[in-house]
């Protein structure tokens, strides 16, 4: 026969056994790094240029779209100042999907403008993992764009496999570290 004991009421036996189990259940898949929650980069801080023709434009929104391995979609943006000049912050976030074993740790980054019936892309490319890239960290502080300049696809140096290179597209150009791949026509 099941006794209970007289000081504990029946109706807060069960609901006091399933918190414990939760909290045990929680305890374990913690201790596998399930639960956990990692710090995630998804874009590096951004800063650049934009001209026509070699004047400033002024008033230029500059949109940025990231898509990270949640599938979740993350909008921002700015406005150029008088010298066409613009910024954007890092984006890092907290996350568990970097725990998992059945993701892909990609995350799609699109900086882009667009002006009357064009759109102008600034930079798109897939970021690789959840750490800041130095490589893309460069190039993304320098995003200096001429809108008469056509979009490419782009290569430049990778410092952990420097057999294989990063690529992205863009109106961009750089002085140094920018191999030209293709000019991608519309």
């Amino acid at each position: 026969m099941l006794r209970i004991h007289k000081y504990i009421p029946f109706q807060y036996l069960s609901p006091i056994k399933f918190l414990c189990f939760f909290i045990r259940i929680q305890e374990v898949l913690s201790m596998f790094g399930f639960l956990k929650k990692y710090d995630a980069h998804l874009c590096s801080a951004v800063s650049g240029r934009i001209v026509n023709n070699g004047v400033p434009v002024e008033g230029l929104k500059v949109e940025r779209s990231l898509v990270d391995f949640d599938s979740k979609t993350r909008k921002d943006y700015t406005i150029t100042d008088n010298n066409g000049c613009f910024t954007l912050p890092a984006v890092n976030i907290r996350s568990r999907a970097p725990g998992s074993v059945f993701r892909e740790l990609l995350t799609s980054q699109l900086i882009y403008i667009e002006n009357n019936t064009n759109t102008f892309i600034l930079w798109s490319t897939t970021l690789w993992g959840v750490e800041s890239i130095s490589a893309y960290d460069r190039k993304l502080s320098q995003l200096y764009a001429d809108l008469k300049d056509p979009q490419v696809f782009f290569q430049f140096k990778n410092d952990f496999t420097p057999h294989v290179k990063h690529g992205a597209r863009s109106i961009c150009r750089w002085d140094s570290d920018y191999e030209l791949h293709h000019i991608i026509e519309d």
